[in-house]
């Protein structure tokens, strides 16, 4: 029954309240107030919590556990973020189904269906309930069925469009809470959750506040537990028209649901509405902002909804307004008189510095204009830098290839010749393979010069399973080279394949293989790789 039962955080802040309820009430909205600036850090903590079940559902191994680390991801997202708690409420119907438990997939499924209800999907969650035969659920199943009705109606209640379908859905829902309470699988430390809305249907206020007193009196300050019920009281007191208690724990209800990283925080809209009618408009814009943004966050649809009591904030304000109208617009007729005179002497003065203002404007334009020729001068030496990398590297593959004829040559002569020194001479002295592996190295070199990131970018138009990754002590690799050639402008095959010494059918074979493997569109893969860095250079 862990779903009845919320976790409790133990807070590590102690407070001594004044003797007055007065003096309580303003310094549990200091302490609120304070909770606000520090909700970042809050919600940090949320997620680090929630990061932490991450962690355990991607290492378990077992089933069952998979089941219960999913369902526990499903409740602490449950008022953290909606989407996340679908999806993870999602995953724990899918591990459910794989134990072949028939008992821990209905359990799932009902958790499923009050997370479709908090999101106003009212008829996928009913749906799901409905298909279930009481009859055949095991007494724990039952007393989840019933709290998953109350939840659903409990929901529906609040985007009911009329006062007749939300006492309808009251009602519905007050008959499932009463069926819950039959059930012996309910603790008894937990049954205030669920008699006190039943007390308060009925507006017997006193006899709610009771129970929800005792029983908020054994959980921790502000923990998770401690919120939900001063939320109930403060439910009750407002029934009672105690306006002090009222503020007081919808107060306390806020503060536990900022501290334990609830976004879902219904207290805040209301205390914001309550705080607006005693006249601190601040204050009241303060919480609402809060509440707004939170709902947004998270996600929660009904909230969202509920938090259009904002608009008869935004109508009071201008009702308060209208009272010092006539004070305003009497200050505004004086006020006109003295600018109009101003404005006199300013128009004096606005004709002599209109001249001055002209003669900035053509500086500026003449200023403005020097930076665009400078821009332009900045940008064609980098064209031009490209273009100068690239005819030093094709002379410098020409000068090797001489080099290398030059080698068969001689050798070719030194044989016929038998001279034995000479041809020993010249293998010992002109290397081209060396040379060839050193010029590459210093082609490499240049490029990622050039373009620090181009290994990445050049990866980022392929496939992520076809990335080319340069082995240990490579730069680059044949195919990363051809495609640096296309970088500076050299496209044509002839010209690479005699850049590389590589044959013409290799190139045009490299080429193809990774227009193949390119994500997007083949044909623009290799315009693509021609404006790498690009982007940075502008």
């Amino acid at each position: 029954m862990k779903r009845f039962i919320l976790p409790l955080l133990i807070i590590f802040i102690f407070i001594s309240l004044p003797a007055k309820a007065n003096d309580e009430v303003k310094t549990l909205l200091k302490v609120l107030d304070k909770s606000l600036q520090n909700k970042a850090s809050y919600t940090q903590q949320k997620q680090r919590q929630i990061d932490s079940l991450k962690i355990i559902l991607r290492q378990s191994r077992d089933i069952r556990k998979k089941v219960g680390t999913a369902q526990s991801l499903c409740f602490e997202y449950s008022s953290f973020q909606k989407d996340s708690a679908l999806a993870y409420a999602i995953h724990m119907n899918r591990f459910a189904q794989e134990s072949n438990d028939k008992e821990l997939l209905i359990e799932a499924k009902l958790d499923y269906s009050r997370i479709l209800s908090s999101m106003g999907f009212f008829k996928e969650a009913l749906a799901i309930t409905n298909s279930m035969q009481q009859k055949q659920l095991s007494p724990k199943l039952k007393a989840e069925y019933f709290l998953g009705q109350v939840t659903i109606y409990n929901h529906q209640k609040a985007f009911a469009s009329n006062e007749d379908d939300s006492q309808e859905n009251d009602l519905i829902a007050q008959i499932y809470r009463d069926s819950l309470l039959q059930c012996k699988e309910v603790p008894s430390n937990v049954r205030a959750f669920i008699t006190a809305p039943t007390l308060l249907f009925h507006k017997k206020y006193d006899d709610a506040i009771h129970i929800l007193d005792s029983t908020y009196q054994s959980y921790t300050p502000y923990s998770r537990n401690a919120g939900i019920i001063a939320y109930s009281l403060a439910s009750a007191y407002q029934g009672k028209n105690d306006h002090e208690n009222t503020i007081k724990y919808f107060a306390i209800s806020a503060i536990s649901d900022i501290l334990n990283g609830a976004r879902e925080n219904l207290s805040l809209k209301i205390l914001a509405k309550l705080i607006f009618e005693s006249g601190d408009i601040d204050r009241a814009s303060k919480y609402m902002k809060n509440a707004m943004e939170d709902a947004i966050l998270c996600n929660a649809r009904i909230n969202t909804i509920e938090a259009s009591d904002m608009y008869l904030f935004i109508d009071k304000a201008f009702q308060e307004k209208e009272k010092h109208k006539f004070i305003i617009i009497t200050a505004l007729l004086i006020a006109l008189c003295i600018v109009c005179i101003l404005l006199f002497i300013l128009s004096v003065q606005l004709k002599k510095q209109k001249g001055k203002v002209e003669q900035a404007n053509e500086s500026l334009s003449y200023h403005l204009y020097e930076i665009q020729q400078m821009n332009s001068i900045l940008a064609d030496n980098n064209k031009i830098k490209e273009e100068y990398v690239g005819l030093y590297m094709e002379q410098y593959t020409s000068y090797i290839s001489k080099i290398a004829n030059f080698k068969k040559r001689a050798l070719k002569i030194a044989k016929s010749e038998d001279i034995k020194k000479v041809t020993s001479f010249l293998h010992s002295s002109l290397n081209t393979e060396e040379d060839l592996a050193e010029f590459y190295n210093n082609f490499d070199k240049a490029i990622l010069n050039l373009f620090p990131n181009f290994v990445e970018d050049f990866n980022a138009l392929l496939l992520p399973e076809n990335a080319i990754i340069p082995g240990p002590g490579k730069l680059l690799t044949p195919e990363l080279r051809i495609f640096a050639l296309i970088r500076l402008g050299i496209t044509d095959s002839v010209k690479i394949a005699h850049f590389l010494q590589y044959s013409l059918s290799t190139i045009y074979n490299y080429r193809s293989k990774m227009r193949i493997k390119a994500n997007g569109d083949r044909n623009e893969f290799e315009e693509k790789v021609a404006r790498i860095g690009q982007q940075i250079r502008e």
